[in-house]
């Protein structure tokens, strides 16, 4: 028998059911009406304005390289500063829809958006990353920061793998930080020195740990997760975002 919080959820998945065979599913850019067969809520005209992130990239840390010539290299930076990280792959340039998407989940709360990040991280190449990861874990926000905003991001995102090995408390935010929003790359990397911990390394020793969050701009938050990972005895630490910044 159901319980009454079971029976209200299973009451309100099914009116959405309803709807759904009834009502056109609408696109959430334009509000156009997309076709039963797109994997998400995304019209071909909007689909069509995403920059999809595609070789050639840096082979580390995923940079994209201003000529669309060539295959996969490392770019200058990792050669003569390799990030703590083995990968860093993104499926989306933050610009246009995708960087709508993003702002609107993160800071508008528009849960509607989550369906279709999801989505984004589902592509091969993305993929690859994860098949290769013993464990998922998400970027952890603070208590403080996580309060108001009542969710974490990263976590929601990093459940469009139900296959993978998700864990969200091996890696802990210990110490509150100003928004990244504004600061240059070295007020990023000095924002966010030793503002991670890995409470019980032995849940990281020698695993291969894919990282997981929404948006990568400096890398300088990831690189510090990494890097406490790395510490804690992690074998291999990757990262997958919905989008990152485009740099020329």
């Amino acid at each position: 028998m159901l319980n009454s919080g079971s029976a209200a959820s299973w009451l309100t998945q099914s009116a959405f059911r309803v709807l759904d065979f009834f009502l056109p599913r609408l696109c959430l850019f334009c509000g156009g009406v997309v076709g039963e067969e797109a994997g998400a809520a995304v019209c071909p005209d909007c689909e069509g304005q995403i920059e999809w992130v595609e070789s050639p990239v840096c082979s580390c840390c995923g940079l994209i390289f201003p000529s669309r010539e060539g295959e996969d290299r490392l770019c200058g930076p990792c050669q003569t500063d390799p990030p703590p990280f083995a990968r860093a792959r993104a499926a989306t340039v933050y610009d246009g829809p995708a960087a709508d998407a993003v702002k609107r989940f993160k800071f508008g709360r528009r849960m509607a958006y989550l369906p279709v990040l999801q989505h984004w991280l589902k592509r091969p190449r993305c993929r690859e990353l994860v098949a290769a990861a013993d464990i998922l874990i998400p970027v952890p926000l603070h208590r403080r920061r996580l309060q108001s905003r009542g969710f974490n991001q990263a976590l929601l995102l990093a459940r469009a793998f139900p296959e993978a090995r998700l864990e969200r408390e091996t890696l802990a935010r210990v110490r509150h930080t100003d928004p990244q929003i504004g600061l240059n790359p070295k007020e990023r990397r000095d924002n966010v020195r030793r503002a991670f911990a890995v409470p019980r390394p032995e849940e990281v020793k020698g695993k291969n740990v894919l990282l997981v969050d929404d948006l990568y701009t400096t890398g300088a938050t990831v690189r510090e997760c990494a890097r406490v990972l790395r510490r804690a005895g992690a074998a291999q630490v990757e990262v997958l975002t919905v989008a990152r910044v485009k740099h020329e």
